[in-house]
């Protein structure tokens, strides 16, 4: 049986990782609320230019662009894929970073060639230690998202796949899901675009095109610059939802551990006062064994 002395050590450790997991908890909410606030600040930027962009299609229904292809099906498997997996910097997340790199392994698996491009330390280095695929040159922490981070994310990819490298570009993230647990994991597909995407079939569209507009130099010129700030700020918004993501994952889990150190707290407290009232009866134990043998001397 432990002394008292040793549980009084480890109420005091427990105690004291009990203020780390409560800080912990109190920084990821701040994170979340500012994350969340950052985006719906630039959220009607992109909304405003995927409907310039459905207004394109409506005024010019025959423009092409090398960003499109109709004939793509995210159900056959094959095809050179690049998968761009967005995890946390750290764990003590719950399952938040399991969960989108069990997405993007799945997506992996669909593929006949495969590069992976991570965001975040944590799936950096379970994809190194586990040998998959990761592309070297391709390193980016998961700071706070940023509309500077989403454009060099872009520009990496968009290079990459003007070569020809990859038919496809999926992004895998965690899509945030504004209550208890580390969200919803995606695994989207943003290369290449369908004109379904922005214009659903069925959909009017008569409105759109009854405003005349002129495009300089060209419509597809403009389509094009105007389909790269899109898929920048596709990724940007992955980026926010995975941020979100991540740090409600934390707060769950750091609240999680905060409840287990408190019942583990009063465990201790409670053995602790048990080993000591024991120790006080044996020393009065003692003290009247000792008194009942003196008198009997002195008789």
């Amino acid at each position: 049986m432990a002394s008292t002395k040793e549980i009084k050590n480890r109420i005091k450790s427990v105690s004291d990782t009990q203020k780390i997991t409560n800080a912990m908890y109190l920084i990821s909410s701040t994170k979340m609320r500012k994350a969340r606030r950052d985006a719906e600040q630039v959220r009607p930027y992109f909304s405003l230019l995927r409907r310039e962009i459905r207004r394109m299609f409506a005024v010019s229904a025959d423009a092409r662009n090398r960003y499109f292809d109709p004939n793509v099906d995210d159900n056959v498997k094959g095809g050179r894929n690049a998968i761009l997996v967005i995890t946390g910097d750290k764990g003590l997340a719950g399952s938040y970073n399991q969960n989108v790199i069990r997405e993007a392994l799945a997506k992996a698996d669909m593929s006949d060639a495969y590069e992976m491009y991570v965001v975040g330390d944590y799936g950096w280095r379970y994809f190194r230690n586990h040998g998959t695929n990761v592309e070297l040159s391709f390193e980016h922490s998961m700071n706070v998202p940023s509309l500077a981070m989403a454009r060099d994310i872009t520009e990496e990819l968009l290079e990459d796949f003007d070569k020809r490298e990859f038919d496809r570009i999926y992004v895998c993230y965690t899509e945030f899901s504004g209550g208890l647990g580390a969200g919803n994991t995606r695994c989207d597909r943003i290369l290449p675009f369908d004109k379904d995407d922005f214009v659903p079939k069925g959909e009017e569209t008569a409105s759109d095109a009854s405003t005349v507009f002129e495009f300089e130099p060209d419509v597809e010129t403009v389509l094009e610059s105007s389909l790269i700030s899109y898929m920048g700020g596709y990724i940007y918004s992955a980026l926010v939802n995975s941020y979100s993501s991540e740090q409600n994952a934390r707060m769950m889990a750091m609240d999680a551990a905060n409840d287990n150190a408190s019942e583990l707290l009063a465990r201790l407290e409670l053995e602790y006062n048990h080993l000591r009232q024991n120790a006080i009866t044996q020393e009065i134990t003692e003290v009247s064994s000792g008194a009942r043998s003196l008198r009997k001397k002195k008789r």
